[in-house]
């Protein structure tokens, strides 16, 4: 990056952020931190299952409000600053994922708070932090095909409802597939494996996805 683009881009992130929707992210942060600290607030000790489902449910909320941060309805229209729509794209994606770590450490923290003391050292807190990243990126790589797709710009209408699908179809898998299983299973490390593999796809997918030539 040479000095003329890090100085447009310095000039690009408020008003940029500003146009971006960040209400659905911050909206699904907080009530998924609400949600796994309610054990917690309640001294309500939970299982370690349970925690790691409160902690799903979370993520899946926040990377869905995540998504709707690349919503641009004005991408095919509007030229503002003489950079590649990726390279916005790719500066709203890291202060989203900045803010999804945020609210994800949160989450987990009080999810973990949660779980009866005697259990608390088995919660997985890495290997969940594995699907947790995975579903940020894989999100955000649908949204950046939505927005190029999309004649509204809209990556959320893509990403939101395609997050849903899989989640939901990735419970129904066979035991040797399986993605969410519970803590303390036997098929954890290699569950925590296809993840890490799924998150190199979804690398590549973003990585994809933002390259583009700059608008002049």
């Amino acid at each position: 990056m040479n000095a003329s683009t890090g100085a447009v881009l310095r000039t690009l992130l408020r008003p940029d952020l500003r146009a971006a929707r960040t209400l659905p992210l911050l909206g699904a942060g907080v009530v998924g931190v609400a949600a796994t600290g309610c054990p917690a607030l309640f001294s309500a000790h939970v299982q370690p299952d349970a925690a790691a489902v409160l902690l799903r449910i979370a993520t899946v909320l926040t990377a869905i409000g995540l998504a709707c941060l690349l919503d641009d309805p004005a991408a095919r229209t509007t030229v503002v600053v003489p950079v590649s729509r990726g390279l916005r794209s790719g500066l709203r994606m890291a202060v989203g994922l900045l803010a999804f770590g945020l609210f994800w450490g949160a989450s987990a923290s009080l999810a973990r708070l949660g779980v009866a003391a005697e259990a608390r050292q088995s919660f997985p807190v890495g290997g969940l932090a594995v699907e947790g990243v995975t579903l940020a990126v894989g999100t955000l790589a649908l949204a950046l095909l939505g927005v190029r797709r999309s004649a509204l710009g809209a990556g959320s209408l893509v990403a939101a409802p395609a997050l849903t699908l899989l989640v939901g179809a990735a419970l129904f898998l066979p035991d040797s597939l399986e993605l969410f299983p519970v803590p303390g299973d036997p098929g954890w490390s290699d569950a925590t494996l296809r993840w890490t593999v799924l998150l190199l796809f979804a690398l590549a997918g973003c990585a994809a996805q933002l390259r583009e030539r700059p608008v002049r």
